[in-house]
């Protein structure tokens, strides 16, 4: 009698196939594919899709190994010929008919039943998950370096507790170190009821959504007032995770107070007075002392106008901003006292207001001395006569140098790789989309490079990534140094790197890439403490090229000839440029 097999054994002897088997895997999502001596002899639907053909006889009868992309062609040769058997799943790059590439999840099982030298592949697109993982790491970095340089208070949360704290939530709250704060309970940095309400119903914080005041607790038990804001963040189980911003506004509510009194009352109490001079001589010194009280008392910059322009008083705010004495601009005009582009957009202002729009409020830019400008916003009102027509326009301004400068350094970051200083990959495209725009109107010569570090993986491992990190950077250095300033460079991602040339055709983008292969191969790393001691790391790149065709309507089929050519490259042997 003979024994049956246990399932056990069953898994090491692998799948067993019949005649019909791909009729039955005609359901899956997957690539499936049956191969003899590495020819495909049948696919099943989504395999033909998966690949770019419209019928499955597209892919019968040709060779499995064209099917794969990069180095890995003579890799699944053998797979496919049974002369080395790979149990697991490993990734991979598929290429579609048209040419372009995917990432893939892909395992050879024997099929010896069927036929000698027969196998079945099966393959999972995973380009999505990997775009989704650099993706991922990319952004974190960029957080983490974003977060820690706020100006403001914040904080990663668990559950009810701190996660993480930056540097400026240290100071803020009275700390020496993020360990003392690490682990409190949220609730913990909350004043008086504030704590009580967030302890007993933390949902209520998230669910509050946008910017809100509470007083805030320091260590020493000291309050402040603060603005906060809770955002709740993707979750990988019930507990909930949510980022908690703050900004000490102790200060600011002072000032901001004044102001909103100066904006809601300061009309009416002009015109209150102005009607009170006319009626009552008796009162006129205690009326203007009164208003002159008022708005020295305003921190931002005042002014008031007449209906042709000319300025008839300002606070002292104004005074000190300009440099001016009391009444040194009084009965004058904006054109002969402030820049002109200023002047044209201030002058348009009071025109709008005087029409009766309310209240009229624009940015620009303002020349306060020979060397200096700020950037500021500017609110302008009407105010009216006794026979409550426009008697002249009223005008407030607040510096917003700083936030404009913090604006372009957020602007620069979001476009700009971290690590070598060089366009982001989303920035590359979109300006070397640009470049590919202007060479189609003006049938100029465009061409495309794709660099990338040979054997970086093994820099990697042998010195470590600091040490990878530095070979990267030192190649974004030499690419800049060959270039022009005209031309297009951006990081793709790891050691990946692409270049627009412009106005330069093929001959001259071949002298580049040569001049650049060369430079990246003399380059000398330091390192102090390689694997047998004090070492010099040398690296060589492989270059794809590829000029504009006159059907490319984007850079994005130029890098893919570019890239394509890159593997060129390293499937001859790398340290070498390759035209596409």
């Amino acid at each position: 009698m003979v024994r049956p097999e246990t399932p056990a054994e069953r898994r090491r002897k692998g799948p067993r196939f019949g005649g019909n088997f791909m009729t039955v895997l005609e359901v899956s999502r997957d690539l499936v594919c049956l191969c003899a001596d590495g020819v495909v002899l049948d696919v099943n639907s989504a395999g033909a899709a998966m690949l770019g053909a419209e019928q499955a006889d597209q892919l019968v009868g040709r060779a499995f190994r064209d099917l794969v992309g990069g180095d890995y062609a003579g890799v699944i040769d053998d797979l496919l010929h049974l002369k080395e058997i790979e149990g697991s799943a490993f990734p991979i790059k598929l290429l579609h008919l048209d040419g372009g590439t995917f990432e893939a999840e892909l395992q050879i099982h024997p099929a010896r039943e069927l036929g000698p030298a027969h196998a079945v592949v099966t393959a999972r697109d995973i380009s999505h998950q990997g775009r989704l993982a650099r993706t991922a790491r990319y952004s974190e970095d960029r957080f983490q370096t974003l977060v820690e340089r706020s100006m403001h208070l914040v904080l990663l949360c668990h559950g009810g507790r701190i996660g993480y704290i930056n540097g400026t939530g240290v100071r803020v709250l009275g700390g020496s170190d993020a360990s003392q704060f690490v682990g409190m309970p949220v609730s913990e940095i909350f004043a008086g009821e504030y704590r009580e309400i967030v302890a007993a119903d933390l949902a209520a914080l998230l669910d509050e959504g946008g910017i809100m005041p509470v007083r805030l607790a320091r260590l020493d038990g000291a309050a402040f007032d603060a603005q906060i804001k809770a955002t709740p963040l993707p979750s990988r189980g019930a507990t909930p995770e949510y980022m908690v911003e703050a900004r000490d506004i102790t200060a600011h509510i002072r000032a901001v107070a004044a102001l909103r009194h100066m904006n809601d009352t300061l009309e009416q109490k002009v015109v209150a007075r102005t009607h009170e001079l006319a009626e009552e001589r008796s009162r006129a010194v205690e009326a203007h002392a009164f208003v002159e009280s008022l708005l020295e008392a305003v921190p931002n910059p005042l002014w008031w106008k007449d209906t042709d322009g000319r300025y008839l008083g300002y606070n002292g705010a104004f005074r000190e901003l300009h440099g001016i004495g009391a009444g040194d601009w009084i009965g004058r005009t904006m054109d002969a006292t402030v820049n002109s582009t200023f002047a044209t957009v201030s002058g348009q202002a009071d025109i709008e207001a005087l029409a009766g729009r309310g209240r009229v409020q624009f940015e620009a830019r303002l020349e306060v001395a020979a060397d200096q400008a700020l950037d500021v916003v500017v609110n302008k009102t009407v105010w009216r006569g006794r026979d409550e027509r426009p008697a002249g326009v009223i005008g407030v301004m607040l510096d917003i140098t700083e936030r404009k400068r913090m604006e372009a350094e957020l602007r620069r970051l979001a476009t700009t790789d971290v690590l070598t200083g060089t366009f982001n990959r989303r920035h590359f495209m979109e300006m070397a989309g640009a470049e590919v725009d202007r060479a189609r109107r003006h049938a100029r010569p465009l061409v495309a490079l794709m660099l990338d570090i040979d054997h970086f993986k093994r820099i990697n491992d042998t010195y470590g990534h600091p040490v990878g990190d530095v070979a990267i950077k030192a190649l974004a250095d030499v690419c800049a140094q060959v270039i022009r300033h005209e031309d297009v460079l951006g990081r793709l991602g790891g050691e990946e790197f692409a270049i627009a040339l412009t106005e330069t055709d093929l001959d001259g983008a071949l002298l580049v890439a040569e001049r650049l292969r060369q430079a990246v191969a003399a380059l000398r790393i330091a390192v102090e403490q390689g694997p047998d001691g004090p070492d010099v790391v040398t690296f060589t790149v492989s270059i794809g090229v590829a000029e504009r065709l006159e059907a490319d309507m984007a850079i994005d089929p130029m890098l893919s000839r570019a890239d394509m050519a890159l593997y060129a490259a390293k499937r001859s042997g790398r340290n070498r440029v390759a035209v596409g």
